[in-house]
C-alpha cells in the first residue's frame, strides 16, 4: 500500500512515492510472489478500505509510515493476512535519509524471511540483486522516471537532464542508463515521427549500457529485445526478450511490454497469457491493458474477443489502435464498423503523426506496418490491402510505372547523385557499384556473389559450430531446462541458480554461432565473405552519402536490404537515370 508520510517536505513525499514502487519491483523479483501493481493500490487510503482491497485479491497487505523529525526518519512497516487483517510481523526503521536506501534493502529481507515461513515462498529469484546507489542519484532517477509519465516529447528531453545528473553522481548506476533507454523508446516515441532514427539508435544504446552494468536489468534487457524486434534481428530479439521475463516475470507492466513484443515475433498465443497474468497482478488495471489484449487476440485469430475488449476502452488508446479493431472488423466481414474504425484512425494520425509530405490515407497506411514489424504474417496486411483496393491506393509495383526524376551516374572516378531537387558529387567506391546495380532492378534480388563476382569457394569453410557439439549443446539445454523445473518444484535454492547461470551462457553461445533458422554459421566461406563485404561496402557508402545528403541516404538505408540476398524495394520509385 502507498506510505502514509507524514510530512510537509514534498522531498521526502517524493522519495516515499519512488521508496514504495522500488518496493513493488524488488519484492516482484523473487520467484512465488506475484505482487500487486501500484497502478492498484495507490488509490487505497488505509486497510479500512475493505471494497477496494477485496478486489485486490492479495493474501498479504504491506503497510508502512513515514514521520520526519530532526533530520531523523522513523519508518513503520506492517505485514497484515488480508483474510482477517490479522497482524504477521511488524518493525520499526529509524534511518536518516541518507541511509533510506539501507532500511529498503532490510525491510525486503526482513518481509521475505517472514514469507518463507508463513507460506513457504522460499525460492528466491537469482536475479534480485540491490547495488548500493548514493541517494542523490536515486532522487535524479525517480524524478526522471515521474517527469517521463507525463508523455510527451518535451517531458522526454527533461527526464533526461535527472537521467544524465544521476549518472553523473554514479556513472555505474544502471538504472539511469535503463531511464535513458525508456526516454527514447516509449509509448510516444512513435508519434514523434522525424526522430525515429534517433530514438531507435538512443533506446539500443543506453539499453545495452544498463546491461553490461547490470545483466539482471530487467527493464533494459525487454527494451533491447524491442529494439531487436525494429531491427530485423527477431533471434536477438527473443533472446533478450526472455531472458527480461526469466528476470522478473511478476512486474505487469513489464509483462505487456514483453508480450508486445512477443506478439510481432509471431508468439500471440503466448502474448495473450502474459496478458492474463499481466490483469491478474494488477486487477484495477489501466484500461490501456484492454487494449493490448485487443490486440493480443486480433492475431491469435479470435476476432469477436478482440472486438470485445476494444469496446472497453477510449479508441485514442494509441493512434493506430482503431486500425487493430478495423482489422477485427474485416475479418467479421463487417464493413460498416470497418470503416468507422478507420475514419476514426486517421483523424487520430493526422492530429499526432501526419507530416503531410504525401496524401494522408497514403502515409497512415505505410505508418501501420511500419510501427508494427512483424516477423511473419499480421492481419494488418489484409486490412493494408482492403484500403488500398477500395480508394485506389497503388502499391509499390504501381508506383514504379510512374516515377520521379533522380539520377545515379558514374563520371569518370567520382559519382554524380540527384535526389529530391538536390546534387551531391563522391569519390568512386565499390558500394556504389553495388547500389548501382540495385537501382537498375528494383524489387530483383541479387546473391551477394553476383555483386561481388565472386566464385564459390568451400574448401576453407569452418564451421562456427560442428553439428555434433550443436546437438549436444541442444541435448544440455534441454536437461537443464527439466533440472531448473525439478529444482524449483523441490525448493532447492542453491541448486536454481548455477543452472540457470549455465543455461543463459549456452544459450548466448548458441545465439552468436548460429544463423537464421537456427542453421549453423560458416566462418571462412566464400559465400559468407561475399554477405559481410558487400553488406559492409553498400552501408560504408551510405554513410558517406549521409554527410552530404541526409535525404538520399535515408531513402538507400530504407529501400536496400542487404545480407546473403540484396535487393532495392523501394516505397516510391524515383525514375532513376543510370
Amino acid at each position: 500500500m502507498p506510505f502514509q508520510v507524514h510530512t510537509d517536505a514534498d522531498r521526502i513525499t517524493n522519495l516515499f512515492i519512488g521508496f514504495t514502487e522500488d518496493l513493488i519491483t524488488n519484492f516482484s523479483k523473487f520467484i512465488g510472489l506475484s505482487v500487486i501493481s501500484s497502478y492498484s493500490t495507490h488509490q487505497i487510503k488505509d486497510i479500512y478500505s475493505t471494497d477496494e482491497i477485496d478486489q485486490l485479491g492479495a493474501d498479504y497487505l504491506i503497510y508502512g509510515s513515514v514521520r520526519h523529525h530532526n533530520d531523523i526518519l522513523r519508518i513503520s512497516i506492517q505485514l497484515v493476512k488480508a483474510q482477517d487483517n490479522s497482524l504477521v510481523f511488524g518493525d520499526r526503521h529509524d534511518q536518516t535519509i541518507d541511509a533510506l536506501l539501507e532500511a529498503q534493502d532490510s525491510i525486503i529481507q526482513q518481509i521475505v524471511s517472514v514469507l518463507q515461513e508463513k507460506i513457504n515462498y522460499n525460492l528466491l529469484s537469482h536475479s534480485y540483486k540491490k547495488n548500493a546507489v548514493e541517494l542523490a542519484a536515486y532522487e535524479n532517477y525517480l524524478l526522471g522516471m515521474n517527469t517521463l509519465k507525463k508523455g510527451s516529447g518535451d517531458n522526454d528531453k527533461n527526464a533526461r537532464y535527472y537521467f544524465n545528473a544521476a549518472i553523473d553522481i554514479d556513472p555505474n548506476y544502471s538504472l539511469a542508463y535503463t531511464g535513458l533507454s525508456l526516454s527514447y523508446f516509449n509509448f510516444w516515441s512513435c508519434l514523434l515521427w522525424d526522430r525515429w532514427d534517433e530514438s531507435m539508435k538512443g533506446a539500443h544504446k543506453y539499453a545495452l549500457k544498463a546491461i553490461e552494468i547490470d545483466p539482471n536489468d530487467y527493464t533494459a534487457l525487454g527494451v533491447l529485445g524491442r529494439t531487436y524486434v525494429y531491427r530485423g534481428e527477431f533471434e536477438q530479439a527473443e533472446h533478450y526478450l526472455r531472458k527480461s521475463l526469466r528476470m522478473n516475470p511478476s512486474d505487469a507492466s513489464h509483462l505487456l511490454r514483453v508480450s508486445y513484443s512477443l506478439m510481432l515475433l509471431g508468439y500471440a498465443n503466448e502474448a495473450v497469457n502474459l496478458y492474463l497474468r499481466a490483469i491478474k497482478i494488477n486487477p484495477l488495471h489501466q484500461d490501456m491493458y484492454f487494449a493490448y489484449g485487443s490486440s493480443f487476440y486480433l492475431q491469435m485469430g479470435d476476432f469477436k474477443k478482440s472486438i470485445s475488449l476494444s469496446k472497453k476502452v477510449p479508441f485514442n488508446s494509441w493512434t493506430d489502435f482503431p486500425a487493430w479493431v478495423a482489422a477485427a472488423y474485416l475479418q467479421l466481414e463487417d464493413y460498416d464498423n470497418l470503416w468507422k474504425c478507420w475514419t476514426m484512425y486517421l483523424e487520430q494520425f493526422q492530429v499526432e503523426a501526419y507530416t503531410g509530405k504525401r496524401g494522408l490515407e497514403e502515409e497512415a497506411l505505410d505508418w501501420l506496418i511500419i510501427l508494427n514489424p512483424f516477423k511473419g504474417e499480421t492481419y494488418l496486411t489484409p486490412l493494408c490491402d482492403y484500403i488500398k483496393s477500395q480508394r485506389g491506393i497503388k502499391s509499390v509495383e504501381q508506383k514504379l510505372a510512374k516515377p520521379t526524376t533522380s539520377s545515379f551516374l558514374l563520371k569518370g572516378n567520382v559519382w554524380e547523385l540527384h535526389y529530391n531537387n538536390m546534387s551531391i558529387t563522391v569519390k568512386d567506391a565499390k558500394g556504389y557499384h553495388d547500389i548501382h546495380k540495385l537501382l537498375a532492378h528494383p524489387l530483383e534480388e541479387f546473391h551477394c556473389l553476383d555483386l561481388m563476382d565472386a566464385l564459390v569457394n568451400e574448401s576453407n569453410i569452418t564451421k562456427a559450430i560442428d553439428d555434433k557439439a550443436k546437438s549436444q549443446y541442444l541435448r544440455r539445454i534441454k536437461e537443464l531446462q527439466a533440472d531448473i523445473d525439478n529444482a524449483e518444484d523441490m525448493n532447492q535454492v542453491e541448486k536454481i541458480g548455477p543452472l540457470r547461470e549455465e543455461y543463459d551462457t549456452i544459450l548466448d553461445h548458441l545465439s552468436q554461432s548460429l544463423g537464421l533458422s537456427g542453421k549453423t554459421r560458416k566462418v571462412g566461406s566464400t559465400i559468407e565473405k561475399a554477405r559481410s563485404a558487400v553488406t559492409w561496402r553498400i552501408r560504408s557508402a551510405i554513410k558517406k552519402i549521409e554527410v552530404l545528403h541526409p535525404e538520399l541516404a535515408k531513402h538507400l538505408s530504407n529501400s536496400i536490404k542487404t545480407g546473403t540476398y540484396c535487393a532495392y524495394k523501394p516505397e516510391t520509385n524515383p525514375d532513376w537515370t543510370l
